[in-house]
Formats: C-alpha cells, sequence, structure tokens
C-alpha cells in the first residue's frame, strides 16, 4: 500500500534526523534540504506503487468472472498478483 502524504512527510523527517544522529552524514546545510529530498524519492516510490496497484486491477479486472466463479480470496489474489506486475517492472515492495 503506497504512503499517504503525511505519512510521507513523517517519515522523511524520521528518516533526516536518523542519518544525522547516526553519524552517516555530516550537514553543510539546513536539515529541509535534506528531508526535501528524502521526501521527493518516498513520493516518487508511492506513485510507482499506486501505477503497479493500477495495473494490478486492470490485470485482474480481465478474469473477474473466473475469480468469481471460483470463490478466490481476491484480498490474496490482489498480492500475490501484484508482487508479479511489480517484479515485471523493476519496482521492490
Amino acid at each position: 500500500m503506497a504512503l499517504k502524504k503525511m505519512e510521507i512527510e513523517l517519515l522523511a523527517d524520521k528518516i533526516a534526523v536518523n542519518l544525522i544522529n547516526s553519524g552517516h552524514i555530516k550537514l553543510k546545510k539546513d536539515i529541509s534540504i535534506l528531508k526535501s529530498l528524502i521526501k521527493d524519492v518516498l513520493i516518487e516510490d508511492a506513485r510507482k506503487e499506486r501505477e503497479i496497484d493500477i495495473k494490478t486491477k486492470e490485470l485482474l479486472g480481465e478474469y473477474m468472472s473466473q475469480i468469481e466463479h471460483e470463490r478466490v480470496d481476491t484480498s490474496k489474489l490482489f498480492v500475490m498478483a501484484k508482487r508479479k506486475v511489480a517484479k515485471k517492472e523493476g519496482f521492490i515492495l
């Protein structure tokens, strides 16, 4: 499930602070620049995941009559199909 805007902002803040506190990076400029870069990466990741969701729904939609006929657990099927679509797209969930 793709992150929501508020979750992205909170996560970006947390990642930036943790990177600084761990000593992995040293800032030469304001922390807001780092947070913005992290936020941009997370937003792009969420956008790609939403695309994967759409492609998965389209794929499953093609087989919906079979899925309903066989009484398949659609939530499990969606997760399995999403993993396959993501792998095909070169996207790590």
